[in-house]
């Protein structure tokens, strides 16, 4: 048997390099029938020379010369390997992220957020290494590389960490359709951020918010106005805010401040998700929906926001075919435009308490591109958690209450009964009067609702409140 220098040296046992229509091609005869594969370079582009294109083949040829079939089976693998590298572009690499069974299950606007991110990296990789068009070709340096760049823009850290998790996410399930050593992301440190809380409202300032859905909500504005000599003077002015769909924006805060609901939630809840007559909202907030299973959250609906949905009903008529919503004029801008109900919000708190609602800049500097929201809508959630902690509520109950988001959390409180978190709502302050409602007042579906509440009432009545009613009924 000849040795591996003489075989080396035979044409017919190395194969054959030839050009053809400017690519370098390796022709080899096993067992009496051709195989042609196309040459290419390390960094997957098809071999321009002949230098490259014989380098090419010696890595191929490896395979020829192994001494066992351990050895064999390790060059085939790395050709495999190889191969897999120098066929994935960039621009497919979104695709076949998609295409990867062990991925999250991510919702469509976090797939949107992810998408966007990966093709912000293969626009900066077309601007500054326009040659290297694989998913292989992003390797630790070119990733630090891109990441400094979005450090630079003056993006936050908060967005730096969004981009470092989310690609970080899509080369790890990227490296084994594109054969890659190692994630090129996985060593980068997150950036530190300075996280700012939501602020909760007193009960003086949920008055006074509610208090300006009847008095109006006011601020002072400053302008120049003409003076004499030419000069121009500042004068301090007055105006009234009035915010759109204002009544149905009355309801939205009530629905936020007492169940502790997100904006989303209260923005998007329809009449089929409450129970007037059993005075119970059942949804599933929408936020942390897939990751409880899309889990209902059932609770009590609290005197004032009872009155509110009451007059709500008249609403109704307003939503378009095939909607339910409780208000549909909110819930139509929101789908539009979720930030133009999330100003008139701030606006509303800012004219009603005097507080700004947004952090002062100097305490984020390099944190933050835009200042923090101190107040904001969520800061009814926020004001609900506060006021069931004020009342000595269970931490328990009020997770349950809220929706908690960590599944562990949810199935840990799910045995919490309604009556409990009655009790626990009931329990809340109130910072609004009760509506005292005539005999002339049309409300739709008023008596079922009344004699069910009445019923329900009577049924926890103790001997002194049974002893009250019989009086007033006597009396009438």
């Amino acid at each position: 048997m000849p040795s591996k220098t003489a075989l080396r040296t035979r044409e017919k046992g190395t194969g054959t390099v030839y050009k053809e229509k400017n690519r370098f091609y390796l022709k080899i005869i096993i067992n009496g029938k051709t195989k042609t594969t196309m040459l290419r370079s390390e960094d997957g582009s098809p071999c321009t020379t002949r230098k490259e294109a014989d380098r090419a083949a010696d890595g191929m040829r490896k395979v020829l010369f192994a001494d066992t079939l351990e050895e064999t089976a390790h060059f085939v693998q790395e050709a495999k390997r190889l191969k897999r590298q120098s066929g994935m572009l960039l621009s497919k690499g979104w695709e076949a992220y998609l295409r990867q069974t062990t991925r999250p299950d991510s919702g469509d606007a976090t797939l949107k957020k992810y998408k966007s991110m990966y093709e912000a990296l293969i626009r900066w990789m077309s601007q500054e290494h326009p040659k290297k068009q694989l998913v292989v070709d992003i390797d630790h340096e070119t990733a630090m590389e891109f990441m400094q760049s979005i450090s630079d823009s003056g993006d936050s850290n908060i967005t730096f960490n969004k981009y470092l998790l989310a690609l970080r996410l899509i080369f790890k399930h990227l490296k084994a359709p594109a054969a890659l050593d190692v994630n090129p992301f996985d060593d980068i440190a997150k950036k530190p951020v300075a996280v700012v809380s939501r602020k909760p409202f007193t009960e003086e300032q949920v008055k006074a918010i509610f208090d300006g859905f009847d008095n109006g909500f006011f601020y002072d504005t400053e302008f120049e106005s003409p003076a004499k000599g030419g000069k121009r003077k500042r004068l301090t002015k007055r105006l009234e805010f009035k915010p759109m769909f204002k009544d149905e924006m009355r309801v939205l805060l009530l629905l936020c401040c007492w169940t502790g609901c997100r904006g989303q939630d209260g923005c998007l809840m329809t009449w089929d998700e409450i129970d007037l007559s059993r005075r119970l909202i059942t949804y599933i907030p929408q936020k942390t929906a897939r990751k409880t299973g899309y889990r209902k959250v059932t609770l009590p609906i609290k005197d004032e926001l009872y009155d509110a949905l009451l007059d709500a009903l008249k609403w109704k008529g307003d939503n378009k075919v095939r909607e339910n919503y409780i208000l549909p004029h909110v819930a139509d801008r929101f789908n539009r435009n979720p930030s133009g109900v999330q100003k008139d919000v701030m606006k509303i708190i800012r004219c009603a308490t005097g507080e700004e609602t947004t952090a002062s800049k100097d305490r984020l500097q390099g944190q933050r591109k835009l200042a923090a929201n101190v107040y904001s809508l969520h800061s009814f959630r926020h004001t609900f958690v506060s006021f069931c902690a004020n009342a000595g509520v269970p931490l328990a109950v009020v997770a349950e209450i809220v929706g908690h988001g960590n599944p562990a959390m949810t199935e840990h409180y799910s045995h919490i009964s309604t009556e409990t978190k009655r009790e626990a709502v009931q329990a809340l302050p109130s910072v609004l009067p009760l509506q005292a409602r005539g005999e002339d007042d049309v409300i739709d579906e008023p008596l079922s609702i009344r004699r069910r509440a009445i019923v329900e009432a009577l049924q926890t009545a103790d001997t002194k409140k049974l002893s009250e009613i019989e009086r007033i009924l006597n009396l009438l």
